[in-house]
């Protein structure tokens, strides 16, 4: 993460341009939403605006509080969304979910009016399931052996995500994930749709949310804006 600090810092500044007294963030997770979290406060301390913020996570929710944003519950909308990504596709389709959190920051995103999408540049893919990129599948524990059946008949290698000592892995929701390869996908939406068909599917993390401000972040410091 610190190779990208000088490239956050520069987002950081550009979103900050948008944000006021009232703006309510929606939160996502992981370590380049928390960077960006700790370049963007101080720079709203120092002109007067007060954070408030939605977190998908109880991981981004620590960082929000350490860093000055006033968490409230969730009413049903959110003014900006601030996100990663595991992947991002040219047309800005997205791959997310390596954190567990796919269900809450689609939930974020789908109802924000806005949406900043923050990678680093190696995250960017003609396709997503590029370099052997995998798809989180959020599912009920009950069905993850008939989801996993199903998710191999549609050409996917589903494996179901383990704690480093083997244990299943559980999200904040309950429910297990199968990390799913798949041949680089031409379609994300027909993709996401016919997983998210499947009984005992939660979630998909193939994210087709539009529209969004996509940020590539370089290694040089610099960064693109896309979208």
């Amino acid at each position: 993460m610190e190779r990208l600090r000088p490239g956050l810092r520069g987002v950081a500044e550009k979103v900050a341009s948008s944000i006021n007294n009232g703006t309510l963030l929606g939160l996502g997770s992981g370590s380049t939403v928390a960077g960006l979290i700790e370049e963007l406060s101080p720079l709203l301390v120092m002109r007067g605006v007060s954070l408030i913020g939605v977190p998908s996570s109880t991981q981004i929710e620590r960082v929000a509080t350490e860093n000055g944003i006033s968490i409230v519950p969730f009413t049903g909308s959110v003014d900006l969304v601030i996100d990663g990504a595991d992947q991002v596709d040219r047309r800005l389709n997205l791959i997310k979910g390596g954190g567990g959190a796919l269900l809450r920051e689609k939930v974020l995103m789908s109802s924000a009016k806005r949406v900043a999408i923050v990678a680093g540049e190696e995250k960017f893919a003609a396709k997503l399931c590029s370099g052997g990129v995998k798809v989180p599948v959020e599912v009920t524990p009950f069905a993850r052996k008939s989801v996993k059946a199903k998710l191999s008949q549609m050409g996917g290698a589903p494996e179901e995500r383990l704690l480093p000592k083997g244990y299943p892995y559980f999200t904040e929701n309950g429910n297990v994930i199968l990390d799913t390869g798949f041949a680089p996908i031409d379609e994300p939406a027909a993709l996401e749709g016919r997983v998210k068909n499947v009984p005992g599917v939660v979630e998909v993390g193939i994210f087709t949310i539009k529209p969004l401000t996509a940020y590539k972040v370089r290694e040089n410091g610099t960064f693109e804006v896309l979208g």
